[in-house]
C-alpha cells in the first residue's frame, strides 16, 4: 500500500523569505511515493510553502538521517569520504565511517541504501505537487513562474544526485537501469526504472525549463536558486555525460557572474561564513540555524582542526568537536607548502600519538555560535558551488574539446598562490594536473570524491599508514578494499572504476512496493 503523509502549514512564507522559520516537519515515510495533502496546494501562498519545505529537505533532510544523509551538506561529507582523501577515524561510528570503510551496507538488506533514494524521492514529492498543482492554482503568473522554476530545479538536481548513486556513471551506463523518474503527483506507485540515458534528459530538461522561467528572477539570498546555480548544474552534469561544448558554455555563463576568485585570506580563513563574509565568489550557499536541529553534526564537527590550546575532548573548544577526519598524507602531498591555501597541520603538543601523525586540515573550521562560547552551537554556512568550480569544469571541457584549457587551469593556480603552475597545453599531463586541481579546491564539496572517480574511470587507491608513512589511511579504510594484505611492507587497498561498490543498491521497500520492479533489476552489490 502507498503510504501517505501530510503537511502540516501554519504559516504563509513568501517567495523572498530570509529564513526556514515557520515551516514544520513532514512526518516521517519511507515510501518513494509519498505524496502531500491536496488540501493545501490551491494557490500560490500554499504552494509556496511547500516550496520552502523542499528545500528545507533538500538541504537538512528535516535533520532525520545520521549525519552524511543529512540534506546536500551530509552528502558533501559522503561522497569524498568514499574517495582517497580523507581518513575516517571510528570514535564516533555512524554513516560517515561506514561511507570511509565500504563495509557492505549499501546493499538493500541493511538499510543504509535507503538513505540517499528516502532524502532525494521527499523532496521530488514534494515538488512534484507543486508542478502538478500549480497550472490550476490561484496566484499571479509571475510568481507562479518563480515557483515553477525553482522546483523543476530542485527535481532536476535531486534527479542527478540519485542518478550517481544508484547507477554507472552515464558513458558506461546509458542504457543501464537507472531511478524511477516520478515526475508528477499523480503517478502510480508501480513504475519501473528509467535508463540512463532517460534519467539524464529528464535531469536536463528540468534544468533547462527552470533557467528559462527564472531568467529575470533576482533571489533575494544564496540559498535560492537562480539562473546562474542552474547553469552551474547544468555544467556539471554535461560534464558528467562528456558534453564538452555544453559544459564549456554553462560553466562560462556561470563563472562569468562569479569571477572574483577568494583571496589568500579568505580562503584560509576557512568557509564557515562563506554568505556573511559577503565571498563575491560564493555562487549557492545554505546556513545552519537554531530549528534545523542537526547543528553539531556537520563536517564542521568532524574535521580534526581545533586549536592547539584546547584539549581532546569532544566538548573541549567552541563546538562539539568529534576529532574524526583527516587530511591523508598523499593529499597532503598534492599541494606546494608555499600555496596560499596550504592549511595542513599535526597536532604535537597534547594529542594522542594515534591522533598526532595524522594532517589536520583547516579549510572546515568553525568557532561556534555568535558568543564563541565554550561547547557553543554549530550554525555554519556551508558553501554549494563556486566559482572555482566552473573555471575547472571550463579547463576540463576546453582541454577535452581542443580549446585553450591550460589558460582556465593557471588562472586559478595562480590565485591560489601555486609556484610550479601546470606547463603541459593539452593532452592526458594537462587532464591529469585539472583533476589534481579539482581535488585540492574542491574537497568536501561534494563533487570530487568517488563522483569523479565514477565519471573519469579512475579507480580508487588508498595507501595504509605504516610505521614509515603514519599519514595514511587507518586499517578500516583499505581492508575492505581489492588486494589488501595485512603483511605488505606497504599495504594498499583499491576498487576498480564502476566497482558496484561504489554504487547503492534499490531499496527493499521499493523492492517489495513496486510491483513493476523485478529481482532482476536490482543492481549488483559488486563487479563491473
Amino acid at each position: 500500500m502507498k503510504t501517505i503523509y501530510k503537511t502540516v502549514l501554519l504559516l504563509a512564507v513568501p517567495v523572498l523569505m530570509t529564513s526556514f522559520a515557520g515551516c514544520k516537519k513532514f512526518l516521517d515515510t519511507k515510501s518513494s511515493t509519498a505524496t502531500s495533502d491536496g488540501a493545501v496546494l490551491k494557490n500560490v501562498t500554499q504552494l509556496n510553502m511547500v516550496l520552502t519545505s523542499a528545500y528545507k529537505k533538500l538541504y537538512f533532510n528535516n535533520g532525520g538521517a545520521d549525519r552524511a544523509y543529512s540534506g546536500l551538506a551530509g552528502l558533501q561529507m559522503y561522497v569524498d569520504l568514499g574517495g582517497a582523501d580523507i581518513l575516517s577515524h571510528t570514535n564516533m561510528g555512524g554513516n560517515q565511517v561506514i561511507s570511509y570503510t565500504y563495509e557492505p551496507t549499501r546493499t538493500q538488506i541493511t538499510g543504509n541504501s535507503d538513505a540517499i533514494w528516502s532524502m532525494m524521492y521527499k523532496t521530488i514529492n514534494e515538488v512534484n505537487a507543486i508542478i502538478t498543482a500549480l497550472p490550476t492554482a490561484d496566484g499571479g503568473p509571475e510568481l507562479k513562474q518563480q515557483i515553477m522554476g525553482q522546483a523543476k530545479a530542485i527535481r532536476g538536481i535531486c534527479y542527478f544526485h540519485l542518478i550517481q548513486n544508484y547507477q554507472q556513471t552515464y558513458m558506461l551506463a546509458k542504457n543501464k537501469p537507472g531511478v524511477i523518474l516520478r515526475l508528477s503527483s499523480t503517478d502510480p506507485e508501480s513504475m519501473p526504472r528509467s535508463t540512463v540515458e532517460a534519467c539524464y534528459q529528464q535531469i536536463l530538461a528540468d534544468l533547462k525549463e527552470a533557467k528559462g522561467l527564472l531568467a529575470n528572477y533576482e533571489r533575494p539570498n544564496k540559498w535560492t536558486i537562480d539562473k546562474n546555480v542552474i547553469s552551474g548544474q547544468l555544467a556539471r552534469v554535461y560534464l558528467v555525460m562528456n558534453d564538452w561544448p555544453n559544459a564549456l558554455a554553462e560553466a562560462t555563463t556561470a563563472y562569468n557572474a562569479y569571477s572574483q576568485l577568494m583571496t589568500r585570506d579568505q580562503y584560509r580563513s576557512g568557509f564557515d561564513k562563506v554568505i556573511t563574509n559577503g565571498y563575491p565568489e560564493i555562487m549557492w550557499a545554505m546556513k545552519y540555524t537554531d530549528t534545523d536541529n542537526i547543528g553539531g553534526s556537520t563536517q564542521f564537527n568532524f574535521w580534526y582542526n581545533q586549536d592547539e590550546s584546547y584539549g581532546e575532548g569532544f566538548t573541549d573548544g567552541p563546538i562539539y568537536a568529534f576529532l574524526s577526519f583527516f587530511a591523508d598524507g598523499k593529499y597532503e602531498q598534492l599541494f606546494e607548502k608555499t600555496e596560499d591555501r596550504y592549511q595542513f597541520w599535526k597536532r604535537t603538543k597534547n594529542a594522542s600519538q594515534e591522533w598526532s601523525t595524522k594532517w589536520a586540515y583547516n579549510k572546515y573550521k568553525h568557532y561556534g555560535d555568535a558568543n564563541g562560547a565554550v561547547q557553543g552551537n554549530t550554525r555554519p554556512e556551508v558553501s554549494l558551488m563556486r566559482g572555482s568550480e566552473m573555471l575547472l569544469i571550463m579547463a576540463e571541457a576546453a582541454a577535452n574539446s581542443g580549446g585553450d584549457g591550460l589558460t582556465y587551469l593557471n588562472r586559478l593556480q595562480r590565485a591560489r598562490g601555486v609556484v610550479n603552475v601546470t606547463t603541459a597545453a593539452a593532452g592526458p599531463t594537462l587532464l591529469e594536473a585539472i583533476y589534481v586541481e579539482r581535488r585540492k579546491e574542491l574537497l568536501c564539496e561534494g563533487v570530487t570524491g568517488f563522483y569523479d572517480l565514477l565519471r573519469l574511470q579512475k579507480p580508487l587507491l588508498r595507501y595504509q599508514e605504516t610505521a614509515t608513512y603514519k599519514e595514511g589511511h587507518y586499517t578500516w579504510g583499505v581492508n575492505q578494499l581489492n588486494g589488501y594484505v595485512a603483511s605488505a611492507t606497504n599495504p594498499t587497498g583499491t576498487l576498480p572504476s564502476n566497482d558496484y561498490r561504489f554504487i547503492c543498491q534499490i531499496p527493499q521497500l521499493e523492492m517489495a512496493n513496486n510491483e513493476a520492479l523485478k529481482p532482476a533489476d536490482q543492481n549488483p552489490y559488486s563487479g563491473q
